[in-house]
């Protein structure tokens, strides 16, 4: 007879005994399966955070003396002007969205005008000879400028100024009505030497949210004033500048690969490093993470800790039952049967009842991971609305996040009531269930436990000798 039949036999025969193993199996299987669960939840969590939070890196030209693009500029009366003769272009730009992980860029850079408009005036006193002048901010596209992605400003009508540019703008409303302008009429820029630069209005936009820094402004820094438009024009709105950005922030997947991105992209020798600086910023997203990250630590120790249990529980059980089954071992061992058939036996026996115990910790696993992942989901929930609100950069300018997204498009998790999480651009949304690996996983953990447990248990006296055994039984 060989020893799976034996198992199976003494299985239905001990029916007290399996449904005790079966009870304990179920258990184990079922705090193992949850921990494997949550853990798997957590994992996601911190992803979705970080794409969330998002990473950002700025590239600026060096405006220092180790540059050697860098240039100087002094007139008559001692005033001077600074540039670079390697600004920040769109074919630089291009080449670094060429490195793997970085999903946007957001290129800007401004300069104060005079525009043929009548301004809106601001609470802060100016010069005469600033009074019609506004800040022209010439843009990589409005779509997903700062401003408008943080939700400061809102194109109410017409279209963005592209990422390809144009001699095109896009002003406030209040300041188009103020001037009687709209959809498809001009404005001029005027530089200092007298050119013009004209500009057809194909978009307007309203402020959303006033920033603290734009309320008690002068006219020319009002928000309402900004005249947003493309790099095109920046050659003649700023004077003795090569076209080019001031300032270009780059946003990447995953923050957590930020100075691995910025490694890679400093590797690339069609670039000049020499003319520019690389600033990264991904401190929110540190901030925000280590709470989570501890979280993750917890579940995984506590996951180690139910595995350790479940051996120590199990080979504990097992031995005893081993003590009282050496008539048994004697017998087979006296009539012929190996050790390893006799230990093959008993794997079987434990397998057996494990493989129904651990199909049935499906759905105990299922509803009690469920109910424990709806804190996690809540607390993920709770974060991503806490950093619903962009921060304030340097100068006032809003720095968006990629928590800053559409409402209207969401991912609804089915543990959490049908709460919606605004997360469109999560790789995956959070799910605290059991699912197909969860459920492998169980099975390799569990019959690694077994093995083990089957091991220790049977070592005392599969050492033994059949007489030894035999003088025992007497």
């Amino acid at each position: 007879m060989g020893f799976l039949k034996r198992a199976f036999l003494y299985v239905t025969k001990k029916r007290g005994k399996s449904i005790l193993l079966f009870i304990i199996l179920l258990v184990m299987a079922t705090f193992v399966l949850t921990g494997l669960s949550i853990e798997k939840a957590a994992q996601i969590a911190q992803v979705n955070l970080r794409y969330a939070l998002g990473g950002e890196f700025e590239i600026v030209p060096d405006y220092s003396e180790s540059n050697p693009y860098y240039k100087r500029l002094t007139d008559d009366e001692g005033n001077f002007s600074i540039y670079t003769e390697r600004p920040v272009t769109q074919e630089i730009i291009d080449k670094v969205m060429e490195t793997d992980g970085i999903k946007s860029y957001d290129g800007m850079a401004q300069s104060l005008v005079s525009t043929n408009l009548e301004v809106i005036p601001g609470t802060v006193p100016v010069k005469d000879k600033y009074r019609d002048m506004v800040y022209s901010r010439f843009v990589t596209g409005t779509e997903n400028n700062s401003f408008f992605r943080s939700g400061t400003l809102k194109l109410i009508e017409g279209s963005h100024v592209p990422e390809g540019g144009g001699q095109v703008a896009v002003i406030s409303k209040d300041l188009a009505e103020k001037n009687g302008l709209g959809i498809g009429d001009s404005l001029s820029l005027t530089r200092e030497d007298g050119g013009k630069t004209e500009l057809k209005i194909i978009g307007l936009f309203e402020v959303v949210k006033q920033a603290q820094a734009y309320i008690n402004v002068n006219s020319f820094d009002k928000l309402e004033n900004q005249i947003f438009t493309g790099i095109q024009a920046c050659q003649d709105g700023l004077p003795h500048s090569l076209p080019g950005f001031q300032s270009v922030i780059f946003e990447v997947n995953d923050p957590a690969q930020l100075d691995d991105i910025i490694s890679q992209l400093k590797e690339n020798d069609a670039i000049d490093w020499r003319a520019y600086k690389v600033e990264t910023d991904n401190k929110t997203y540190l901030a925000a993470a280590a709470p989570l990250e501890k979280s993750q630590t917890l579940i995984t120790s506590f996951l180690l800790l139910i595995v350790l249990v479940s051996a120590v529980v199990l080979s504990l059980i097992l031995t005893m039952w081993s003590k009282s089954r050496i008539h048994e071992t004697g017998v087979l061992l006296s009539i012929g049967f190996g050790k390893a058939s006799i230990i093959g036996q008993y794997l079987a026996e434990v397998r057996l009842i494990a493989a129904i115990a651990f199909g049935l910790s499906f759905f105990s696993g299922s509803l009690i991971a469920g109910r424990i992942g709806n804190s996690l989901l809540q607390l993920q929930y709770t974060r991503e609305q806490s950093i619903q609100e962009p921060d304030e950069g340097e100068n006032g300018v809003q720095v968006s996040r990629k928590g800053d997204m559409d409402p209207d498009v969401v991912i609804s998790d089915n543990g959490n009531g049908g709460k919606p999480i605004p997360n469109k651009d999560f790789p995956e949304p959070l799910s605290v269930s059991v699912g197909l690996d969860s459920m492998v996983k169980l099975y390799l953990i569990g019959f690694a436990i077994i093995v083990f447990s089957v091991g220790v248990s049977s070592a005392a006296v599969m050492r033994l000798k059949p007489g030894e055994i035999l003088a025992k039984m007497s």
